[in-house]
C-alpha cells in the first residue's frame, strides 16, 4: 500500500508540475512586432534617421519663410522634414505653392523666401553634414485648412486638398479623399478637438474614442493620431486617447501608430518633437515604409502628463532603440537601448512592467503592449506590439447604438462648427 501510495504521489506531482509547462507550450501567441523586418546589426544594418512630418511656413500661418524653416532642420540635424502648411500642397522647397488668398493674408507683408535649386541639391547630399542629406516628404499638407475646432489631417503623398476649407464635424472627407489619390494621413493633435487639455475624462469618452476607432477601421491609409504635438499644451491627453484606441483596435486592426510632430510654425519651435525612422537608406518610398508598417518611434522633449515638470535637454539625444528580440515561445519582448534611465511597459494605459524585457503572459497585457523609454533628452514612445494570446479577446462593445448614436451626432454637427465655436467663446468670458 505504502509503495502503490508512493506511486500515486508520483504521478500526481508529475502531472500537477507539467500541466502549466505543458499549457505555454500550447499557448498560441502571436506578436505583431512593427519592427520585425529592421535590420539592427551586421552587413547592412538600418540606419536611425529622425525627421519633422509636420512644418508651416508663411505660406500658410508660419511666420517664417520656407528658405528659413528648411535651413533650420537641417542646421539641427533632422533627416526627412514634411512641410504640411494649411490647406497647401507642398511642392519643391525652391519652388512656390499655390496659396490660399485669406489664410495667405495675414503673412502678405512677411518674407517668402525659397531655397535654390542648387542649395535644395546640396541639403539633399548633405553638404557639410558628412554626406548625411536631409529629404522632404512630398506632397505634405494638413487638410481641413480653416476649421474652428481644429479637425485637422495631415496628409503625405497624395497631393489632395489643395484649397480645401473642410467641416469642423467630420473628419472623413479629407482621409477618403487621400486615399483614393494614394497618400496616406493620420489624425492631427486630436486633444484640440475634443477639449481634453482640461478635461481628461474627454479622452476616454467612449462616444469621442470609438468615433475615431470607426475612422482608423474604415481606412487603412489612415495610420494614426499625434500623440506628440509641440510643448504638449493642449495634446497632453492624447497618449490616454491613443490607449483607449489601441484597446479597441488591437489586434483587430494591424495597429495604430502615434506620431511626435514639431508642429513648427516659427524657428523656436524646431526641436521640440521627432521621429525617428527606421530605414535601409534615406529616400521618400522608405519614409512612406516606415510610416506605414510602424518602423519608426516618438520622440518629445515634454510629456506634460508623465513628467510635468521635465523638459529634455536639446543638446541631448533622445532614448533610441538598438535592437529588439521577441523569444521563440512568443511570450518575451527584449529591448537594447541608449540615451535612457528608465523604461516602462504600458497595456491598457496602465504601467505592467519596467526595465529592458517584458513577460507577454502577464494578465494586465490583452492585446497590445508599447515601451517608452525616458532620459535627460526626453521621452521616446515605441509603436505597439500586437499580442493575439489565442484566447479570443476582443474590447467591450461601448459604442453608441441607435438613438444614442443619432442624438450624438446631430450635437457634434449642430456645435462644432462657427456658431457652436462663437458660443463657447463668448462663454468663456463669463466663466
Amino acid at each position: 500500500m505504502k509503495r502503490l501510495f508512493a506511486a500515486l504521489l508520483t504521478l500526481l506531482l508529475i502531472f500537477g508540475l507539467g500541466l502549466p509547462a505543458l499549457a505555454l507550450e500550447e499557448a498560441t501567441y502571436v506578436i505583431a512586432n512593427p519592427y520585425e523586418d529592421v535590420v539592427w546589426s551586421g552587413d547592412g544594418a538600418w540606419g536611425a534617421y529622425m525627421g519633422n512630418l509636420h512644418t508651416h511656413t508663411t505660406f500658410s500661418d508660419g511666420t517664417e519663410d520656407m528658405k528659413t524653416m528648411v535651413e533650420e532642420y537641417y542646421a539641427q540635424g533632422y533627416d526627412v522634414l514634411a512641410n504640411a502648411d494649411h490647406g497647401v500642397v507642398s511642392k519643391p522647397w525652391d519652388q512656390a505653392p499655390q496659396t490660399i488668398f485669406l489664410l495667405h493674408l495675414p503673412n502678405i507683408s512677411r518674407t517668402h523666401e525659397l531655397l535654390t535649386a542648387e542649395r535644395v541639391k546640396e541639403i539633399n547630399d548633405g553638404k557639410n553634414r558628412d554626406d548625411r542629406g536631409m529629404l522632404q516628404v512630398p506632397m505634405g499638407i494638413e487638410l481641413q485648412a480653416a476649421t474652428v475646432f481644429k479637425s485637422h489631417v495631415v496628409g503625405l503623398y497624395g497631393g489632395w486638398g489643395q484649397g480645401w476649407i473642410g467641416s469642423s464635424a467630420d473628419f472623413r472627407i479629407p482621409i477618403a479623399a487621400t486615399e483614393r489619390a494614394g497618400g496616406v494621413t493620420w489624425i492631427a493633435h486630436p486633444g484640440d478637438w475634443v477639449k481634453s487639455e482640461h478635461n481628461p475624462a474627454a479622452a476616454k469618452d467612449p462616444a469621442y474614442v470609438n468615433y475615431f476607432a470607426d475612422i482608423l477601421r474604415d481606412y487603412k491609409t489612415c495610420l494614426g493620431i499625434e500623440i506628440y504635438n509641440g510643448s504638449d499644451g493642449p495634446t497632453r491627453q492624447d497618449r490616454a486617447l491613443w490607449d483607449q484606441l489601441l484597446m479597441r483596435l488591437s489586434p483587430e486592426k494591424q495597429s495604430v501608430w502615434g506620431f511626435a510632430v514639431d508642429d513648427s510654425h516659427n524657428t523656436n519651435d524646431i526641436g521640440r518633437t521627432a521621429t525617428i525612422h527606421f530605414m535601409p537608406s534615406n529616400t521618400t518610398d522608405n519614409v512612406r515604409t516606415s510610416i506605414e508598417t510602424g518602423a519608426f518611434l516618438a520622440c518629445s522633449r515634454r510629456d506634460r502628463i508623465r513628467l510635468p515638470e521635465f523638459v529634455g535637454e536639446k543638446d541631448v539625444p533622445y532614448p533610441g532603440i538598438t535592437n529588439i528580440t521577441i523569444s521563440d515561445d512568443k511570450t518575451k519582448i527584449t529591448l537594447e537601448a541608449n540615451n535612457y534611465t528608465e523604461i516602462e511597459w504600458i497595456a491598457e494605459g496602465e504601467i505592467v512592467g519596467t526595465g529592458l524585457e517584458i513577460d507577454l503572459t502577464n494578465p494586465e497585457i490583452t492585446c497590445y503592449v508599447r515601451a517608452q523609454l525616458i532620459g535627460e533628452g526626453g521621452i521616446t514612445a515605441t509603436q505597439p506590439f500586437g499580442v493575439d494570446k489565442g484566447d479570443g479577446y476582443k474590447h467591450p462593445d461601448d459604442s453608441l447604438k441607435g438613438l444614442d448614436k443619432f442624438r450624438w451626432t446631430i450635437n457634434l454637427y449642430l456645435t462644432k462648427n462657427v456658431f457652436g465655436w462663437i458660443v463657447e467663446n463668448v462663454a468663456k468670458l463669463f466663466n
